[in-house]
């Protein structure tokens, strides 16, 4: 079982920014507020971080953000240095469960969920939040063994037909800011709309089913460019 870190405010500030064509686009073009965006997603901002902050706080996250989109579109190396040792693998069929439930009720759930993953085939990735995981599982494990032991009371949002792609990144790279950035926009330009993303030394996209296969091989061509390019 992989246990994910909770996302910095930045990271949540690029994601919610990306998972929006239009509000992406009036970013790259200049022609939106910050502190009016900054004001727009506060909430959202606070929801997925598991974290309350302020609108300064949002507003710097967002000014970064669009230093990096500038920093990115000229300036793929940084990236592509990450990308050259990476080896990813394509999981279909998962599950995004929302599970609710008190404080102190959290670490219990933890440790139950991380008993039931050593009888499984895939394994489960947790995203803790405040007062909230967020997991993701085989959709069949998931109906079979994992849901009845969770209590339908504490499940709020389930998410099926989705793929998992894991991105497994040498320990030797350093991660930068624009890698998570080049990855949106990579798979954006493509067509590809990702649900989910936790970037860290395996970085985890959640995307449709349907899709899954596509951007495997998007970001497999990729890798192979980018050891092409620095092998030059």
């Amino acid at each position: 079982m992989a246990l994910i870190s909770k996302p910095s405010i930045p990271a949540v500030v690029a994601s919610i920014i990306t998972h929006n064509p239009p509000v992406y686009e009036c970013l790259k073009g200049r022609l939106i507020n910050y502190h009016a965006l900054a004001a727009n997603i506060k909430s959202e901002v606070e929801k997925k971080a598991g974290k309350p902050t302020t609108v300064n706080t949002i507003v710097v996250a967002i000014m970064r953000f669009s230093a990096s989109i500038r920093e990115v579109g000229g300036n793929h190396e940084g990236p592509l240095r990450i990308l050259k040792a990476a080896h990813i693998t394509l999981a279909s069929d998962v599950v995004d469960v929302t599970i609710k439930t008190k404080k102190s009720e959290l670490l219990p759930m933890v440790k139950q969920i991380a008993e039931l993953s050593a009888s499984l085939n895939e394994p489960i990735h947790l995203f803790q939040l405040s007062n909230s995981i967020k997991l993701i599982a085989d959709e069949t494990e998931y109906a079979t063994l994992i849901r009845g032991s969770l209590g339908k009371g504490h499940i709020a949002k389930e998410t099926t037909k989705l793929s998992r792609l894991d991105i497994h990144l040498s320990s030797e790279v350093e991660l930068s800011p624009e890698f998570g950035l080049f990855l949106t926009e990579l798979l954006y330009r493509h067509g590809i709309s990702i649900h989910q993303t936790y970037i860290g030394e395996e970085t985890i996209l959640i995307l449709d089913r349907d899709e899954g296969p596509k951007a495997y091989e998007i970001l497999r061509e990729e890798i192979d460019r980018s050891r092409t390019a620095l092998a030059e």
